[in-house]
């Protein structure tokens, strides 16, 4: 069964959701996805795709509307 958890990082700055995902993906088992809610208007998408990528984690979907953009992060091994 893959785990499946929700982070909202809405409002945060880069380096305070950075913190939060790293504690979040402890909670997430190997293979599980991590759901990543962004404020569209701030642009992090790209930077915590690169992120989440250097981490040797892989962004599986996005999806995106007007307000906001939604990054489902897989958990592998590195």
């Amino acid at each position: 069964m893959t785990v499946f958890k929700t982070l909202d990082t809405r409002g945060l700055s880069f380096f305070s959701a950075t913190d939060q995902l790293n504690q979040a993906f402890k909670d997430v088992k190997m293979n599980g996805i991590l759901e990543i809610i962004l404020d569209k208007k701030k642009s992090f998408s790209e930077a915590f795709s690169g992120w989440v990528e250097s981490k040797g984690y892989k962004v599986s979907n996005r999806d995106e509307d007007a307000r906001l953009v939604r990054l489902f992060i897989r958990k592998s091994k590195r």
